[in-house]
């Protein structure tokens, strides 16, 4: 299950604004003015930026298009690494800092996905996956962490489960995510 996800959403436009003090991925939503292109340019430049500066495995954005939605995406790689806090420092001018309004936003979606994510976990081990985990505080629940949790990705009883669990998520999880990470196809 590609459970963990980061990228957000801007009134059509998506612009990633890394929240890089933790170790798992996250991401700020911002308004903003630009335009879906200028976006994009902004993304891949504060890539490049954070590479310049040291971190050297710093990734390139990743740019989906749904209908007239863009989502940027960048995953946070390294953050406790030497030189990652400068880095940052230097390219924060690349993008725009979120408003107050743009965080408590983030924050109140944040819970929410969560919360999805926790209500999941309770179905799939109210469905019999018992040990299922809960997601952890940041919000993830990963593949590893299942795994690591005893559960049997490849058992036909956590894909029909987790199936089954699908509308518990609030669509955080996908059918897509369950197929990919159990190796169904149903």
């Amino acid at each position: 299950m590609k459970i963990v996800r980061t990228a957000m959403v801007v009134g059509g436009v998506a612009l990633l604004v890394s929240a890089c003090g933790s170790s798992s991925p996250t991401t700020t939503t911002t308004k903003s003015t630009l335009s879906p292109q200028s976006a994009v340019s902004k993304a891949y430049e504060f890539s490049a930026c954070m590479r310049d500066h040291g971190v050297t495995n710093f990734p390139d954005p990743k740019v989906t298009t749904n209908g007239n939605q863009q989502q940027i995406a960048i995953s946070v790689v390294g953050p406790n690494a030497p030189g990652f806090k400068t880095a940052q420092k230097a390219c924060a001018g690349i993008l725009p800092m979120p408003s107050k309004a743009d965080l408590a936003a983030q924050a109140a979606a944040q819970q929410a996905h969560k919360r999805d994510l926790l209500s999941f976990a309770r179905c799939m081990r109210g469905r019999g996956i018992n040990g299922f985990p809960d997601p952890s505080t940041q919000g993830a629940l990963t593949v590893e962490m299942i795994t690591a949790a005893g559960i049997d990705l490849h058992a036909p009883q956590v894909a029909v489960a987790a199936r089954a669990c699908l509308p518990a998520s609030n669509g955080v999880i996908t059918p897509a995510d369950v197929a990919e990470a159990t190796g169904s196809s149903g």
